[in-house]
């Protein structure tokens, strides 16, 4: 079954829900390049709910692992080797998007799969499924507290045991 969507409609549809993401096929204009609709002011489409869920995620992780392992954000920094502004941006900005050297220290850091922490931070293309409901599923039963009790540090730990092992397998 072929489906035909005339160019009008899908303007409309795209305009009335900002966060539909459209990045394949021929272009609405003619002009032969990605289809990336534009809304009035000709910008792209609004930054993908997905990515900032995961994003979302991803600050939440290494507020948990800095926290478990009683760290201030400037210590994290020193051990990490990474910029102290860009940790907080990560932890606090799901709109940011983390250099990959950032991505690499963390993974280094903390033992957890660099793949994966890729994905949480928006630098992949792909987004595995499975992984966005994990991600989504911890940081929404994650509070922020000063310090972990026995029960949430083992939640972080079988978390990080999940993320190494989505990225395995």
């Amino acid at each position: 079954m072929k489906l035909h969507f005339t160019n009008d409609w899908l303007r409309r549809t795209t305009a009335a829900d900002p966060d539909v993401d459209i990045e394949a096929g021929p272009s609405i204009d003619g002009d032969g390049g990605h289809l990336w609709l534009a809304h009035a002011d000709n910008a792209p489409p609004a930054e993908s709910r997905t990515r900032v869920q995961l994003r979302i995620g991803l600050g939440v992780l290494v507020r948990k692992l800095r926290t478990r392992d009683g760290l201030s954000i400037a210590e994290l920094a020193r051990r990490a080797d990474v910029a102290e502004d860009e940790l907080r941006q990560v932890e606090h900005d799901p709109h940011y998007t983390a250099r990959p050297r950032l991505i690499h220290q963390l993974s280094e850091y903390f033992s957890v799969s660099l793949v994966t922490l890729s994905q949480m931070a928006g630098a992949t293309h792909d987004i595995d499924r499975l992984l966005y409901n994990e991600v989504v599923k911890y940081a929404a039963h994650s509070d922020d507290v000063g310090t972990l009790s026995s029960e949430e540090r083992e939640v972080l730990d079988a978390f990080v045991a999940t993320l190494n092992a989505r990225a395995k397998g």
